[in-house]
């Protein structure tokens, strides 16, 4: 499997860096886990070949796309929830690196009854 890097030009003092894909990834989970009445749905499988990924983000053209699969507590409204996984995955992503995220795919696939 080819690694996936976001690259930055730093000039011509330092050249580039790059930033593997795996990076985002972890952000990402680092900042779902932090909210409340969301948390990212590993029922379905990990990353193993032929199911689906919790978190995949990939990189295109040097821009960033995301897609996450979580789980929503019960009586919780849904558009207004996503909406804020967005802003806050876009956010921290800016924050720790520097980089705009492209698009980020919200995929609710269970309600948590507790």
């Amino acid at each position: 499997m080819a690694h996936e890097y976001y690259s930055f030009d730093q000039g011509s003092v330092n050249g580039k860096i790059m930033m593997n894909v795996k990076v985002f990834d972890e952000i990402i989970k680092k900042t779902v886990n932090e909210m409340k009445n969301v948390s990212l749905d590993t029922s379905k499988g990990f990353a193993i070949p032929g199911t689906k990924a919790v978190v995949a983000c990939s990189i295109k053209d040097n821009d960033v796309y995301i897609c996450i699969h979580v789980r929503i507590k019960y009586g919780i409204k849904i558009s207004t929830l996503t909406k804020e996984i967005q802003e806050k995955i876009a956010t921290a992503i800016k924050q720790m690196t520097g980089v705009d995220v492209k698009k980020i795919d919200i995929e609710v696939d269970n309600i948590e009854f507790d």
